[in-house]
């Protein structure tokens, strides 16, 4: 796993509250395999990635391939003009700055009602991955309601070892 928090999970409630849930990640091979593709220019096995969440708790390594106990219809499409870098959201606490590239998926009122949400993965279909570019969990496990939003943030910072 990465040694900061690189994700942030932001469920608004319907009464206007907000709560931010924090979370880590491990780019997968196939995730490497993507980024090195972008850098040259190849064509890469994402053409659409979805984030899948999950109720598992296993420790996320590099051949995973989506989540471990996936939550049926939480599968969502990345946001128009995502992925990108240098995002300034203000719900972004982990890590949107230059050196970062940040995904973001929005799930709008209705879009979930589910308990004990615990990983995520950001993967090549959302209906039956094959592959996925990172694979995390979260802090702490959470719930949404149908009453709630939820938008995710995933940072990648490529720092070099």
């Amino acid at each position: 796993m990465s040694k900061v928090f690189n994700i942030t999970a932001v469920i608004k409630s319907a009464d206007g509250t907000s709560k931010e849930i924090k979370g880590k990640n491990i780019i997968t091979n196939d995730g490497d395999i993507y980024y090195a593709s972008k850098i040259t220019g190849e064509p890469n096995d994402f053409p659409n990635p979805q984030l899948r969440l999950g109720t598992d708790t296993t420790t996320p390594d590099k051949t995973d391939t989506d989540v471990k106990a996936f939550i049926a219809g939480s599968n969502k499409a990345v946001d128009a003009g995502f992925p990108q870098r240098g995002n300034t959201d203000p719900g972004n606490t982990t890590g949107g700055d230059v050196n970062a590239i940040t995904w973001k998926i929005s799930y709008d009122l209705g879009d979930l009602n589910t308990t004990g949400i615990a990983e995520a993965a950001l993967v090549d279909d959302g209906t039956a991955p094959t592959k996925a570019i990172c694979r995390f969990l979260f802090d702490t496990p959470f719930d949404v309601a149908d009453s709630d939003q939820l938008t995710v943030y995933i940072n990648h910072k490529f720092q070099g070892v």
